[in-house]
């Protein structure tokens, strides 16, 4: 009979010896017939006690095993446990293997060794056979309609189904903050059919729901979603199929013959902004049913090199800095640097530029990766420092896994915290997506409050030309912030903080008005332009 104390050493044992492991590296790990690194360093969930004993257990689908024996590293489910000499194996459902289902019980609460390891019936993994969805092992989808008032601990109400959340339940906020229409995916304590053990915000997609049967494929899905992103690589059109291997962002999409392809705004090429509609199947695969270039190229009097590419942002907020002589120079806006040239228009209708200002600023970054100024124009006589500062553009990097971490867009860093706000309203983040950034500026660092996914601008469905009936563009502070409705051509357009509208536009102007249907059936402008002789032709409403 081995004492307490021997067990004990023999665990901790166990637990020096895979450090060592670790360090020897992911190499020599495999070589030694223990996971590798990634699962070493993965957080150990807190399993529940089971009903028949004392120690904590939980159900899982085997993904790695150690080679050649059962001693070593197991990740099971999305947890790390270690075997030693002394956990027992049983296999009396079949033969532990990848892909299995597999109940774990481990020697104490807090430890990842395992006391026991045995096979189970696939059922008791993904709750197929068992009451309401709830069956160990089973995981939750679902959009965040009712929460606690104060806190977190309390009830929670998921797809119309209540939950309670405890002092005890783990909650991981890597896709942003919890909040009302949020995406989470939740865990259950063992045994139990609405209280929560674990709890994480997920990305939007992993919600939207399985497929809506409009395929006839015959593949299952699992959710699906939309992105708009940057080309990254695509199969030679040359070979003559456009089926394989995608990456648009961040994002890798199988695309099949299936697939449609549209080049109604341009050829695809590396570099072009792309908009993918897409299933995910079982496998976590992500399929590509829709993938079409997504931005008109459109000439107007303010773009020198007659294009418009993703290079391009605009922002708002508060003059923090002028030049020290006149207005060419460097300005300093909501904390971000602009360089304002001869070629820089400036608006001043609504007063003189001066600190504490709001102001909007079109830019262009070149090549250095300075912002060039292309239009500035005021928006308000008494700035607010209250408000969030708002910076529009698209991503050029964005955190490995999670929205916590550093975004670069436009060339300019934000810090996403665990109170930042995602949304992806308009297509996931990915690098290439055209996004609206909210932000606070505290000791120089720039502070995410809340990121969404925006339609690019030219990337909507419908345009309209003619001239303008009305703007509502009051030079307020909520004009900053606030919708605004244009009247085109006798049709009522809502244009926001993340519309590209170009600078002098006054009533009875022809312009080319880019947009797209939302939800409550409004039409929301992406892009205005002012339409002339010179730029006439390249108008998509002329090409179509």
């Amino acid at each position: 009979m081995i004492s307490t104390s021997q067990r004990w050493l023999m665990v901790f044992s166990a637990a020096a010896l895979s450090l060592l492991l670790m360090i020897a590296g992911a190499g020599n790990a495999s070589a030694a017939g223990v996971a590798p690194q990634e699962s070493r360093t993965s957080t150990i969930e807190q399993a529940d006690a089971s009903s028949g004993g004392d120690r904590p257990s939980f159900y899982g689908i085997v993904k790695s095993m150690p080679e050649g024996g059962t001693v070593g590293e197991w990740m099971i489910g999305d947890q790390m446990v270690i075997a030693d000499a002394q956990t027992e194996v049983q296999q009396m459902a079949g033969p532990l293997a990848i892909d299995g289902c597999a109940k774990v019980t481990l020697v104490a609460e807090g430890s990842n060794v395992a006391h026991e390891i045995e096979s189970e019936n696939m059922s008791d993994c993904t709750g197929s056979g068992g009451d309401d969805d709830h069956d160990d092992g089973t995981e939750i989808y679902g959009l965040v309609e009712v929460m606690p008032v104060s806190g977190t601990v309390g009830i929670w109400t998921v797809n119309t189904k209540q939950y309670v959340v405890t002092d005890q339940s783990e909650l991981k906020t890597e896709y942003g903050a919890f909040a009302v229409g949020s995406c989470v995916k939740i865990h259950l304590v063992l045994g139990t059919t609405d209280t929560v053990r674990e709890m994480e915000t997920k990305r939007a997609y992993k919600c939207s729901g399985g497929d809506d049967g409009s395929d006839d494929d015959g593949i299952p899905s699992v959710g699906k979603g939309e992105i708009y992103g940057e080309l990254m690589s695509f199969p030679d059109p040359a070979s003559g199929s456009l089926a394989g291997t995608w990456v648009i962002g961040t994002l890798t999409f199988s695309a099949t013959e299936s697939t449609e392809f549209s080049t109604k705004n341009g050829p695809f090429v590396v570099g072009g902004i792309v908009k993918v509609e897409f299933r995910i199947l079982e496998d976590g695969t992500f399929l590509a049913r829709e993938i079409k270039t997504a931005i008109a190229k459109h000439e107007d009097d303010d773009d020198d090199d007659h294009d418009s590419d993703h290079s391009e942002g605009h922002a708002f907020g508060m003059i923090e800095q002028l030049p020290e002589s006149g207005l060419i120079g460097t300005w300093i806006v909501a904390g971000i640097e602009y360089s304002v040239t001869e070629r820089t228009k400036l608006h001043e209708e609504h007063g003189t530029f001066a600190i504490s200002e709001t102001v909007k600023i079109e830019f262009k970054v070149d090549s250095n990766g300075i912002r060039v100024a292309k239009e500035v124009e005021l928006k308000n006589k008494s700035g607010h420092e209250n408000e969030d500062a708002k910076f529009v553009g698209f991503i050029d990097s964005m955190p490995e896994a999670g929205f916590v971490g550093p975004w670069v867009v436009n060339g300019e860093t934000f810090s996403g915290t665990l109170q930042s706000k995602f949304k992806e309203d308009h297509g996931s983040f990915a690098v290439g997506a055209y996004v609206k950034v909210e932000y606070k500026t505290v000791d120089g660092v720039n502070i995410i409050h809340e990121m969404e996914t925006e339609v690019p601008p030219g990337a909507g469905s419908d345009d309209t030309v003619g001239k303008i009936d009305s703007m509502d563009d009051s030079p307020t502070a909520a004009a900053v912030s606030a919708n605004a409705t244009w009247v085109v051509d006798g049709k009522s357009f809502v244009v926001t903080p993340s519309t590209r509208v170009s600078g002098g536009l006054t009533t009875a102007d022809t312009v080319w008005v880019n947009s797209y249907a939302a939800a409550d059936g409004s039409q929301v402008a992406t892009r205005i332009a002012g339409v002339t002789l010179d730029n006439s032709i390249f108008l998509p409403a002329m090409s179509r």
